[in-house]
């Protein structure tokens, strides 16, 4: 599952100006196997934050009921989707401000809920100093 993660920052990055500044691509299970959350996000100057969010649910066709959600204390946009995959719950929230794009994806049969998705982003992004 960590080489999906990768596989992730290395297609944000064609959405960034420039190089990526920093990338993190991680998969994180229960000891159960019943939950796996992979993180995947690249820093550097965006553009199109909306742009760039449109693209990456355009390229994950089986989610529905994509919606916007909060995107935390950090700003910029997020949505949310959910879907199932070889009989497995998806559910994908996906940032893009203007430094940064990301994605926290849940794979498994634990509750979702948008402030899962806050706090994964709070843990893993953090203000500029």
């Amino acid at each position: 599952m960590r080489d999906q993660a990768q596989h992730n920052t290395d297609t944000f990055k064609p959405f960034l100006d420039g190089e990526a500044t920093s990338e993190v691509g991680a998969a994180y299970a229960l000891l159960d196997n019943s939950t796996t959350i992979l993180v995947s996000g690249v820093s550097g100057k965006v553009t199109d934050p909306k742009g760039s969010l449109d693209k990456i649910f355009a390229a994950l066709p089986k989610l529905s009921d994509i919606q916007p959600i909060r995107p935390g204390p950090m700003g910029g946009e997020a949505r949310c989707g959910k879907g199932e995959t070889q009989d497995v719950k998806v559910h994908v929230c996906a940032w893009a401000d203007n430094r940064t794009i990301g994605m926290v994806t849940q794979l498994g049969s634990s509750a979702f809920s948008p402030n899962k998705f806050v706090q994964a982003r709070s843990q893993i992004e953090r203000p500029l100093t």
